[in-house]
Order: structure tokens, then C-alpha cells, then sequence
């Protein structure tokens, strides 16, 4: 199972090991287009399963990522001006050249993070990251068009094999607004963002209101002190992974953050690649 990814703020780290990461997960994943056929479809469906858990969320990523053959640079260029953003600045880390670019879009109050990293990984080799990041009073509408915007550019660009994940997370309780009192997220009046309550028995509550949405197979499960996961194969959701000999859709995790009372959700298709 996949564990505690990179926080999506720290971007600057060893690009090799980024590439390494994301490489493993692009030739496992293979992304199934339903509903209308296309990408935004299928971004659509996983936002109202996420909203089944998250009712108020306070992060979504989206990555997309793909090898290629050619010039790392001549492909940024490319992708940077389709992507609306400016021309990528060259870096070099861990001996790679990195040709990085970034800009936001949408509102000024809650603007959508658009990232772009394409990096030389072998001679007339490359490999492409697209990162979209939103945080709270997050603009839908925008994101699904920029999602629309990065599948299209992949494709003009000769990136059709591209594939993406996504992840979202918040807390498992909210302030209420008016009177400061605590309450759920609509999940279950049994699950309390409490010291006293387990995140395995905070999970297990998400679950039940997952079970009422989705026909879901548990595949891997992890739980600690702190920390509970699960993994699930979920047929209907158009995202999924390789994991040993089980195909998995979507991963669940509940997180106590330690000093806090409100412990953190995290739901990831098909897997989490964010710290949870």
C-alpha cells in the first residue's frame, strides 16, 4: 500500500526520486474513461464519492504524469504556453536538467496551483508532471475545465499514454458556523473527532457511509496509535492501480495529528499521493 507520500508543498525535493516514484505508478496505473468518455467525466464522479466522506475539504491534488521520447525542454516549452503558463525556468537536480513551471488559476481568493516539471531522465527521455492544487472554497467549475485544459494538451502534445490520480483530504469534524459548537460532517452522528475515539473506529464509520454509495471489496488495510487505511477495489470508479495481484480504485485514511482534536481525512484515487 501506498504510504505517506510527499506533501504536495514540498515540490523541490530530489527530482530523481520523484521521477522513480511516479514512474512506478504510471506503468501500474490504467485509467478506464466512462460516463461521457472523457477525463472530466471521470473527475466529476470521484469529487461526489469524495464528497461522501469529506464535506468540507481543505485540499485536492491532482496529478498527471507521463514518460516520453524527445527533448525535455522543447516539450516543457510546449506544454508551459498550452497550459497558459510562462516559459519554464531550467534547474538540475541530482544530475537531471528539470525544466519547472507554475502559476494559479481561477479566483484570487482560492485560485487553483497549476505545476508543470518535465525532466530529462535518459538521452532524448523526458518525463512530465502536471499538478493541479486547490485548497478550501475550492472553485469546481475551474478545476474541471484546467483538468479538461491538461488532458487536452497531453494529447496534442503526443502525451496520450498520460495518466493521473487524485487526492483530497480535510478533518473529520468542522466549527459549526454561528456557534463554535463541534459537529460531523455528515457521516454518522456516531463518529466524534474526539481523543478518545480510535481512528480505526473513526475509519470505520467513513466506511459505512462509503458502503451506502459504492459496491466496494476491501484489498489492504493498515492501522496504528495514530493512523488507519484502507484500500479498496471499487469497480465502478474510473481510476485504478496494480498492487501485487489486486487491482485497487480508492484508498481511505483517517490520521490523529498529534496536539490537535480533529483528526484528518484523506481519500486517494486510486491510491493517496499526499501526506496523510
Amino acid at each position: 500500500m501506498v504510504k505517506r507520500w510527499m506533501n504536495t508543498g514540498v515540490v523541490a525535493i530530489a527530482i530523481i526520486i520523484l521521477i522513480g516514484v511516479t514512474q512506478v505508478y504510471a506503468e501500474n496505473a490504467e485509467v478506464e474513461k466512462k460516463g461521457s468518455g472523457t477525463e472530466v467525466a471521470g473527475l466529476e464522479q470521484l469529487l461526489h464519492t469524495a464528497d461522501a466522506v469529506i464535506k468540507h475539504a481543505d485540499q485536492w491534488v491532482i496529478k498527471w504524469q507521463v514518460a516520453g521520447h524527445g527533448y525535455a525542454r522543447t516539450q516543457a516549452v510546449k506544454l508551459a504556453a498550452d497550459l497558459g503558463l510562462e516559459a519554464p525556468v531550467q534547474d538540475v537536480r541530482t544530475g537531471h536538467d528539470v525544466y519547472r513551471s507554475e502559476g494559479e488559476v481561477g479566483m484570487s481568493e482560492s485560485p487553483i496551483g497549476l505545476l508543470l516539471n518535465v525532466a530529462s531522465t535518459e538521452q532524448d527521455e523526458y518525463y512530465v508532471i502536471v499538478q493541479l492544487a486547490g485548497r478550501a472554497k475550492l472553485d469546481r467549475q475551474a478545476l474541471l475545465a484546467l483538468h479538461g485544459q491538461v488532458e487536452e494538451a497531453m494529447t496534442e502534445n503526443g502525451l496520450k499514454e498520460a495518466s493521473w490520480n487524485m487526492s483530497v483530504q480535510g478533518k473529520l469534524s468542522e466549527m459549526s458556523e454561528g456557534n463554535g459548537e463541534s459537529s460531523t460532517i455528515d457521516v454518522s452522528n456516531i463518529v466524534q473527532a474526539s481523543v478518545g475515539i480510535k481512528p480505526g473506529e473513526q475509519l470505520a464509520a467513513l466506511e459505512a457511509k462509503l458502503f451506502c454509495e459504492l459496491d466496494m471489496t476491501e484489498v489492504e488495510r493498515y492501522e496504528d496509535v495514530a493512523t488507519a487505511s484502507v484500500s479498496y477495489q471499487a469497480t465502478e470508479l474510473p481510476l485504478k492501480i496494480l498492487s501485487g495481484s489486486h487491482l485497487l480504485n480508492m484508498q481511505l485514511a483517517v490520521h490523529q495529528v498529534s496536539g490537535q482534536d480533529d483528526a484528518r481525512v484523506t481519500v486517494g484515487f486510486p491510491v493517496i499521493t499526499i501526506e496523510y
